[in-house]
This record gives structure tokens, C-alpha cells and sequence, in this order.
């Protein structure tokens, strides 16, 4: 009996020394196919043909068929420079050199002991547009900081593709400044970059080069990152582009985002610690932006007046915008919507206002929670303004419609307009109530106005109400029971006659708010 049990341990503890062995042969097999994926990766990588420049090394140099996969031009072409704008020289900037063992630094106005702020421009941009410079002496009004525009104007100025393959070159001549400023005494953590566009991605990759030497940055703002090869394209690699590990804090303002390639120049999903999306983040109020056209990234007035990427270059204008704010009492104040944008510019997230911690869009979002957020602005500068809540419910006898509701309310000298939509496509014969959000003026509808006067119009596009239906533009008829316009601060003006508003399509209804609550 005792033999037996011996020989059936000796058995059992064989059997788990094979199983042991068996398990540790395998894990050793796995680890050498490890080993000769990243040698055959290793090698494959070695063979790619390269381009190499002093000072910023090695670029990959794709084959010519994948045109659209090159490396950067060279940095003689690209001609990048660094102007140093302070307060004791914000008229004339003075050009700050890397490689030069320090001495154009050194020589400069540059105070090692102050906050640096990075100005990076975006594609068809420059270093000398009135926009860049009004940006770096916005800064110096609030800071007495270091500000630097950096001008790849040559480097932007070509093709789309060849300033996207720029980007790193360029950023990568950013981190050869700013790891001379930090040896001579500058905190990583003093240092902002605001980039623009692409100008978002020259952050990025700069970043790149300061984490591999265990570096991180204060604060990197995007406005609008690029998104053309940045999304779902050819630049896939993070190196390349900005994302939330690139700096302690990332800020994104989204302004002009889509999900279709041609439709906008931003990247319309939150990349950041923390990411504003002004008026849903896709097409801005006053703009009407060009579709499909060639990108263009430019802080002057002109690419406006063409209208070739207006909502685009409102990321920057807001920014700007906010450092003057700082003085006044008017801030780009925004919230969260759980239920995300579309919930958001539905008008289904109007929340109270708070006074402890509001998240404010740009300058100041460094003194907020992170997360995602959103707000209304203005169609126009001041882009600042109060956000007003547009309130429309239809009567139970409304019938099959689809459309918009256009309503615009006048108050002390000012016009605040709604642009709401209307979706009867699937009536349920119970009144349905929509929403609607804008900015107006800030402090022009005070508690104390007793009247609001406005017009309110519909325009369909759908014009049938019951099947083998239909009807002449003329004969839509949308009966409306309430209309009201209400703010965060719980103040709320309400239409309070028993008529129902008959809406007849493209003809305009005028009415009269109260700010009392309606009895009927």
C-alpha cells in the first residue's frame, strides 16, 4: 500500500515537472519570436532609405510613387526662424539661433527666470502676419514673459502635403530652442505652446523630443489641430501629431471639425486633458465656410474676407480674444454635456450658471477641471456674449414636417438670433417642444427687461403631412403653442397669449415675451 501511494506521488510530481517544462519551452519559443520580429523590424527600419540634416537628424525618405509620404524639405529651404518678442521689445523682434553654443540667446532680451510662451503659425501662415504679432503682445499685456513667434513661413507656404512633412522638421528645431532655454535655466513647466493648425503638430513633435530626455512641458493649446493626414490618415504615428501626453496640460479649441475629409480642417474628436467645442465644435455662427476646397491656415484678415476657412480660423480669434477678456467681465464660460454635441447643439444641455470653478475657453482654462466642454459665441467680435436658450413647442395637432425654425429677438439695441431644428417627420399627436442655443451681447438682456419682441419663422423641408400629400411651398402651416427665451441664471421670458402662433412656411410671426410665467 505504501509502495503504491509512492510510486503514484513520484508519477504525479513527474507529470508537473513535464508540464513545467512544457509551459517554460513554450514562453522561451515566444520570446525568441519576439526577439526576431524586433531584429527583422530593426534591420527593415535600417534599410529604409533616409534623409539627414545637422542638428535635427534622420527623416525617412518614402519612395516617390507614395508622393504623398514625404520627408521634410530641407532646413536652408524651410529658412525656420525664431523671433524673441518682451516687454522691453515688443516694437522689433530680436532672432534667436540653436547650434550657436548659446550666443544669440544669451545675447537677447531673453529673461531665463520668466514664464516662455511659444506662437506657432499654421499652413499659408507666417510669423509677420498682424495676427501672430497681436498675439504676442496680448501676452506681454497680461505676462511679463518671453514670448517667441516662430516664423516657417517657406516651410507652410508650399503644398499642403509638404508643409504636413515640415511639421516634424520644424518641430524638431523647436525642441533644439527650448532644451537650450531650459540648460540656461528655464522650468519645462514655465513653458506654453500655442500652436495653430498644423502649427498644433509642431508642438507635438517638439514635445516628442523633450520626453525622450524626460522632459515634459507646462502647457500645449491647440487651436484646431489639423486634421487633413492627421486623422485617419497618413500621419497615424502620435510622434508626429499632438495628443494628451505631449504636455502636463493639453487645451484644444475645436472649431471647425468633421467627419468628412473635406469638410473641415479640424480634428473634430477630443485629443487633450482638456477640450472646448464652441458651438458644437464644426461650422461657427457668421461663418459659411467653403467646403472642399484647399486648406487654409492663416492668421490674416484675407483668408477671412475669402471665406475659404472662417470657422477654422475662429480657434485663434477666441483664443485672442480670451487673454482680453482677462481685463473685463465677459468670459468664454462652458459646460459639460454628458450626452455629448449632438445633445448639446440640440439645446438638451442649458445648465444653471456656477460661480465656483466654471471652466473659461483659452487663456485662462489652466485654472479649471479638464474634461470636455462646450459653449455659444457671438457671430461676431466681441465673440464673447450671455448664452440665451431659445424654448418652441409645437401644438399636439401639428402635423408630418421636417425643418428649421428661424427666430430673432430684439433687446436694448440688440439682435440676438436662433437657427433651431424642427423634426415632425414621425408626429405623435402630443405637443413636442425644441431647443434652441446662441450668445448674444454680454449684459444686454438684464433681468429687468419686461418685454422681448421678436419674429419667428419656419422654413420646411418636407412638405407633405399624410401619405400621396403634398404641398406648395406657401402651404406648410406649423401651429405653435409656446415660445420662450430663457438664460443660465434662471431668468425666462415666455409668450403668455392663448392664440396658437400659426407658422405658414417662409413667413414671418411677431410676438412679445414676458418675464413672467405664462398661466395658460
Amino acid at each position: 500500500m505504501i509502495g503504491s501511494k509512492w510510486k503514484w506521488s513520484l508519477g504525479f510530481l513527474l507529470g508537473i515537472l513535464y508540464l513545467t517544462l512544457m509551459v517554460d519551452t513554450q514562453r522561451q519559443g515566444r520570446i525568441v519570436q519576439r526577439r526576431k520580429r524586433t531584429m527583422h523590424r530593426l534591420s527593415r527600419d535600417n534599410l529604409k532609405p533616409k534623409i539627414c540634416f545637422e542638428f535635427v537628424g534622420c527623416f525617412v525618405d518614402s519612395p516617390q510613387h507614395l508622393s504623398l509620404k514625404r520627408p521634410p524639405e530641407h532646413p536652408n529651404v524651410i529658412n525656420t526662424r525664431f523671433l524673441l518678442y518682451t516687454r522691453t521689445g515688443k516694437e522689433m523682434p530680436e532672432v534667436i539661433e540653436y547650434g550657436d553654443s548659446f550666443r544669440s540667446i544669451i545675447g537677447s532680451k531673453f529673461d531665463f527666470e520668466k514664464q516662455l510662451k511659444v506662437i506657432v503659425h499654421g499652413y499659408k501662415g507666417s510669423g509677420n502676419d498682424e495676427g501672430a504679432i497681436f498675439g504676442a503682445r496680448s501676452f506681454l499685456a497680461l505676462e511679463d514673459a518671453n514670448v517667441i513667434i516662430l516664423d516657417w513661413t517657406r516651410g507652410a507656404g508650399t503644398t499642403y502635403q509638404a508643409a504636413v512633412a515640415n511639421t516634424e522638421l520644424v518641430g524638431r528645431q523647436l525642441a533644439l530652442i527650448l532644451l537650450d532655454v531650459i540648460k540656461l535655466g528655464v522650468n519645462p513647466v514655465n513653458i506654453h505652446i500655442i500652436g495653430f493648425s498644423l502649427g498644433a503638430h509642431v508642438a507635438g513633435c517638439a514635445s516628442e523630443v523633450l520626453k525622450k530626455r524626460n522632459l515634459l512641458l507646462g502647457r500645449i493649446t491647440g487651436l484646431d489641430p489639423a486634421s487633413p493626414f492627421f486623422k485617419n490618415h497618413l500621419v497615424r504615428d502620435r510622434s508626429r501629431k499632438l495628443d494628451v501626453s505631449d504636455a502636463r496640460l493639453v487645451d484644444v479649441i475645436h472649431t471647425d471639425g468633421s467627419e468628412v475629409f473635406t469638410d473641415g480642417f479640424g480634428l473634430l474628436k477630443p485629443i487633450g486633458h482638456i477640450d472646448f467645442f464652441p458651438n458644437g465644435g464644426i461650422e461657427q455662427p457668421g461663418c459659411i465656410d467653403v467646403k472642399n476646397s484647399v486648406v487654409v491656415s492663416h492668421f490674416n484678415e484675407e483668408s477671412l474676407n475669402r471665406k475659404i476657412a472662417c470657422s477654422h480660423i475662429r480657434a485663434w480669434k477666441y483664443f485672442v480674444e480670451s487673454m482680453h477678456t482677462q481685463f473685463q467681465n465677459c468670459k468664454f464660460t462652458s459646460w459639460t454635456c454628458k450626452r455629448g454635441a449632438s445633445s448639446f447643439k440640440k439645446g438638451l444641455c442649458f445648465p444653471r450658471a456656477v460661480t465656483n470653478g466654471p471652466q473659461e475657453m483659452g487663456y485662462a482654462a489652466d485654472r479649471g477641471p479638464s474634461g470636455v466642454f462646450y459653449l455659444v459665441t457671438r457671430p461676431e467680435e466681441p465673440f464673447c456674449g450671455d448664452p440665451l436658450r431659445a424654448v418652441v413647442t409645437t401644438s399636439e395637432v401639428a402635423t408630418k414636417t421636417l425643418g428649421i425654425l428661424y427666430i430673432n429677438i430684439e433687446h436694448q439695441n440688440s439682435t440676438t438670433n436662433f437657427k433651431i431644428s424642427c423634426d415632425l417627420s414621425n408626429p405623435t399627436k402630443e405637443r413636442t417642444t425644441f431647443y434652441g442655443i446662441a450668445a448674444t451681447k454680454f449684459q444686454s438682456l438684464p433681468e429687468n427687461v419686461k418685454v422681448i419682441r421678436g419674429a419667428i419663422s419656419y422654413r420646411a423641408a418636407i412638405e407633405s403631412t399624410e401619405e400621396n400629400t403634398t404641398f406648395e411651398p406657401k402651404s406648410i402651416i406649423l401651429p405653435i403653442n409656446k415660445i420662450a427665451i430663457e438664460d443660465r441664471k434662471g431668468n425666462r421670458w415666455e409668450y403668455c397669449k392663448k392664440e396658437t402662433v400659426m407658422l405658414v412656411d417662409w413667413e414671418d410671426s411677431h410676438f412679445e415675451l414676458y418675464n413672467k410665467p405664462c398661466t395658460n
